[in-house]
């Protein structure tokens, strides 16, 4: 069982887990690699209102690694997102910024 925060800005997800299924405003999404975790070959996989995304992580291709390895956004204004899924994420964290508005 992870830790998890789904009712804090940001949210907070380390784990596979519906993060929600009502309306929100999405500002950022980013996966970090916060516990230096993330390696060549890690996959994170979202479904975003019925869209899988599926993220796989290739150092070969990031010479100068940081600790947010992807993110989509920022966002301005928010996008309107009905249904967040994390279906697969083995490690690493997604943080998940919501606009409040």
């Amino acid at each position: 069982m992870g830790t998890s925060s789904l009712t804090t800005n940001p949210m907070r997800i380390d784990e596979a887990v519906t993060a929600f299924d009502e309306m929100r405003l999405i500002r950022l999404v980013q996966w970090v690699d916060d516990a230096g975790d993330i390696v060549d070959g890690s996959t994170l996989v979202l479904t975003v209102d019925g869209c899988a995304l599926t993220v796989l992580y290739q150092m070969v291709a990031d010479k100068n690694p940081n600790i947010v390895v992807w993110q989509i956004g920022p966002f301005n204004p928010g996008m309107l997102i009905s249904s967040f899924v994390v279906t697969t994420m083995a490690t690493g964290h997604l943080h998940i910024w919501l606009d409040h508005r």
